[in-house]
């Protein structure tokens, strides 16, 4: 059986047991939302979760439950949004708990990524860190699964690829056109009647999972104190970069963060290549200053 790792369901003598050795909390963020006539609603924080819990199960720490209350969203029903500025709040005060409860490792993972949403999950952190000794790695998922061509989209190839993999029973590809000349609503990226395959999402979580895995031990044995301030710089120019994008167009944002220079940045940061990505950031900022007004 798998070892228990939910936070609601761990007994408190077993909760001290796993704090006392792996001090490590996940949490996975996302929405409510439409995702297609053939995902859950809750697709981005279920995703976030399934993945989660994989990741305790194999590094060891403790799942929190997700949250569902995000930034933003499809213009599509039964979609939930609330304001940046009080989902930010929200974000920091679960930083917050975390810390408080015992842990010294958070993996944040939002499976809903709009730019602001991930946007304001690493301001939060950076934020948090710099007034206690939690480490937070905030991100959207795809950030460790770049090798694997995965770079987000919506309730297209890789939502429904993933989904799959992890929860089979809240996809129905039946309930989409068998005519791929209909297009899709509310689907973004490559059309899944094609592309999609549970195989596929087996891969690139298989993948993901053993990067995070990777992530939160380092964290949690071999981060010296030099190496949390370069991971707090770091992130905090990821957040200049990504500040500077709010409030572009699509193709203004897709222009920085889908290329080369951004996706190695993206890399270094997250296998504690520190130094390497502080430069790569700076030079990501110093183009951006001369192309984007």
């Amino acid at each position: 059986m798998p070892k228990k790792v939910r936070y609601e369901e761990l007994l408190p003598h077993e909760m001290g047991e796993i704090v006392n050795e792996k001090p490590i909390a996940y949490l996975p963020f996302g929405t409510l939302e439409w995702h297609g006539l053939h995902l859950a609603l809750g697709n981005d924080a279920v995703k976030a979760h399934e993945i989660c819990l994989r990741i305790a199960e194999k590094a060891g720490g403790v799942v929190v439950p997700a949250t569902y209350w995000a930034i933003g969203g499809m213009p599509h029903p039964w979609t939930t949004r609330f304001d940046a500025s009080l989902i930010e709040r929200l974000f920091y005060a679960i930083f917050e708990q975390t810390a408080h409860v015992g842990f010294k490792v958070a993996i944040a993972v939002t499976g809903h990524y709009g730019i602001e949403q991930f946007c304001m999950l690493k301001k939060a952190a950076c934020e948090f860190m710099h007034k206690s000794s939690l480490v937070i790695a905030p991100m959207p998922e795809y950030e460790v699964a770049y090798e694997k061509g995965y770079r987000g989209d919506h309730a297209a190839k890789w939502e429904t690829s993933i989904l799959w993999a992890l929860r089979p029973e809240l996809v129905d590809m039946s309930r989409l056109s068998k005519n791929l000349e209909e297009p899709l609503e509310g689907v973004g990226g490559e059309d899944p009647r094609v592309h999609a395959s549970k195989q596929l999402g087996e891969e690139v979580v298989n993948h993901m999972v053993e990067r995070l895995s990777e992530l939160a031990l380092r964290l949690l044995n071999r981060t010296s104190p030099l190496d949390r301030s370069r991971l707090i710089r770091t992130l905090s120019i990821q957040n200049e970069i990504l500040g500077k994008l709010v409030d572009k167009s699509r193709e203004e944002r897709m222009a920085v963060i889908r290329t080369e220079g951004y996706e190695r940045f993206v890399n270094d940061l997250w296998k504690g290549k520190y130094v390497e990505a502080m430069k790569e950031g700076e030079a990501i900022l110093s183009r951006i200053s001369k192309t984007i007004t």
